[in-house]
């Protein structure tokens, strides 16, 4: 059903933009406010969901294949608006990096499958589940059948494009321009596998996700503000499904109509032939050609599928989410101040949590983990830095940390800037896609182990462990005492600040508001000489003499010195296996 360059007209494709045009308007108008709550990662997830769920080719009649495409389970969980997004999100990234569906055909593909798809399932459900309770069975049935409606009638919506462009677009001889099945051969071909196999793997797919939402969040279900609620049960299902998508590959052949020009059954047209090469994306067919391993490829695929979503959408929200109020210069330092205070709380609540990183030795970690970084910088093979990656995604989740905050805090931000460094790569190097990466790979997963450290281990024990190792006391003192009373000067100047601001009448003009910012900073760089005297007389008086203790001083235990063999010798390995 993804219509490739080529297929329809340029004027078609021209006149489908239009029409999909105020759709994709009044749904952002309509999300605008919902991108400040947690709509974000709702929209991210099921955009990702259908991204995947294409990812599963199945075996049609005649040699061809098809797929779900999820269309109906966004629509039903996020309303007709915010479905519209997801899905055109997902054909976006589709079309955009894998080469599945046109980029003149993008309009048409999101008129089909975002827009009708979505707007029919919405309605289809309604009209089935109407005060239905939530866990009730009829619910599933209404899922299920508004998956088979939208998903049938947006494949009649491609075969009639399809079948136009002979009748509409020809030459003087009358041989068809782009697509050269008329009608009669379009909607028949189309039809026929969507009304069987795809129509119901979408049934399926929509029943049987609305059936894990009844029990796992049947809150996602409610018609009043579902984007607010929690998506935390959501992330090991998808997880699960990216990690399923090498089956996704086992059905053989192309989808009616998707053929590339190699593959093309008859005499390939002038325009569509003229078309077809408009736009090369870098992974073409979800086969990166860095990666000899079709399986591996695929899975790589999938997640720099969701990766890429995920960035998307979070693009969307800086663009079209409602701007508040600009903050002056005081409230900014107030409102960051705050967010450091929470960060830093937020890593030691972490810390104390029961997992698998928080209960090992910290010094076991801090050489185990820090050996596996070593060998993540080290290795020369995709696969086993792909095997690294994964492996440091399930120590966080044993260790209960947040996929999403992994996310937001590590990989978004590195991907960001390695990805604009690795960018010129992808068009400039021979071979640039493979460059780009390794670059990539290697900067997330050395980032995410340093992460793993850092989030799972106190700072007094992350101190202790780097004085283990030999490291100079004198640095490891200051570092001690800096991360100590970093926050408390923090707190001192959030707490000036606030107290000047109480005592404002009105806003200040900017060059007001910077002349208070430093005055407080001369007032805490006072505080912050005097507090030092005070702390090292203290210190003298307590008998320090320049020995770090702590109040329990473990030696480390037989397991302990195991544990860290086990990862110096796996990180061994996987540098000479990778060489």
């Amino acid at each position: 059903m993804h219509i490739p360059d080529g297929y329809l007209s340029p004027s078609t494709c021209a006149s489908l933009y239009a029409a999909a045009a105020p759709f994709w308007y009044v749904a952002l108008r309509r999300v605008r406010a919902a991108l400040r709550t947690r709509a974000v990662p709702l929209l991210s997830v099921f955009a990702a969901f259908s991204f995947l769920i294409m990812m599963f080719n199945l075996p049609l009649p005649g040699g061809t294949t098809g797929h779900a495409v999820g269309m109906a389970i966004a629509a039903i969980v996020l309303g007709p608006s915010m479905a519209i997004l997801a899905v055109s999100i997902a054909l976006l990234i589709q079309a955009l990096f894998f080469g599945d569906g046109g980029i003149t055909a993008f309009g048409a593909n999101c008129f089909n499958m975002a827009i009708v798809g979505s707007l029919t399932a919405f309605c289809v459900y309604r009209l089935l589940a109407r005060k239905a309770p939530i866990t009730s069975v009829r619910r599933l049935l209404a899922a299920g059948f508004a998956g088979y409606a939208a998903i049938n009638l947006a494949a009649l919506c491609a075969a009639i494009e399809f079948g136009i462009q002979p009748i509409l677009f020809h030459d003087a001889s009358g041989a068809p321009l782009y697509a050269p099945y008329p009608l009669g051969i379009s909607i028949p071909a189309m039809m026929l596998g969507h009304l069987t196999f795809a129509g119901l793997a979408e049934f399926v797919v929509s029943a049987g996700v609305v059936g894990y939402l009844q029990r796992a969040s049947p809150e996602l279900l409610e018609s009043s503000a579902p984007h607010n609620r929690p998506v935390q049960s959501l992330w090991p299902g998808l997880a699960l499904l990216a990690a399923l998508t090498p089956f996704g590959i086992l059905a053989a052949g192309a989808a009616w109509g998707e053929w590339s020009i190699e593959e093309f059954p008859t005499q390939v047209p002038a325009g569509l032939a003229r078309w077809s090469s408009l736009w090369a994306a870098p992974f073409a067919g979800y086969a990166p050609v860095f990666v000899h391993n079709p399986s591996l490829a695929y899975l790589l695929s999938a997640v720099l599928g969701i990766a890429l979503i995920v960035l998307c959408v979070f693009l969307l929200k800086r663009l079209f989410a409602p701007t508040s109020r600009r903050r002056g210069f005081v409230e900014q330092t107030i409102h960051r101040l705050l967010r450091a205070i929470q960060d830093a709380f937020f890593a030691e609540d972490t810390a104390r949590q029961p997992g698998f990183l928080q209960r090992l030795d910290p010094r076991v970690k801090l050489a185990g983990l820090g050996a596996l970084l070593v060998s993540a910088i080290a290795v020369r093979k995709l696969s086993l830095l792909t095997a690294l990656f994964l492996f440091c995604v399930l120590l966080a989740m044993a260790s209960n940390i947040s996929m999403r905050i992994l996310a937001t805090r590590v990989w978004l931000p590195v991907l960001a800037f390695t990805g604009a460094i690795a960018l010129p790569a992808l068009v400039l190097a021979p071979h640039g896609e493979r460059s780009a990466a390794f670059l990539v790979l290697r900067a997330e997963t050395a980032a995410s182990f340093a992460f793993l450290v850092l989030l799972s281990t106190l700072w007094s024990r992350l101190l202790y462990a780097l004085h283990f190792f030999r490291i100079p006391t004198l640095v490891v003192g200051v570092l001690a005492m800096t991360y100590r009373y970093i926050f408390l000067f923090l707190e001192t100047a959030r707490t000036m600040l606030e107290a000047r601001q109480t005592r404002l009448v009105g806003p200040l003009a900017p060059a007001q508001q910077r002349r208070l910012a430093v005055s407080n900073v001369g007032v805490l760089l006072q505080k912050t000489l005097q507090l030092g005297g005070e702390v090292h007389i203290a210190m003298v008086a307590r008998g320090f003499r320049g020995d770090l203790r702590l109040l329990d001083d473990p030696r480390l235990t037989g397991s302990g010195w195991l544990q860290v063999a086990a990862l110096l010798t796996l990180s061994s390995l996987t540098i000479w296996v990778g060489r």
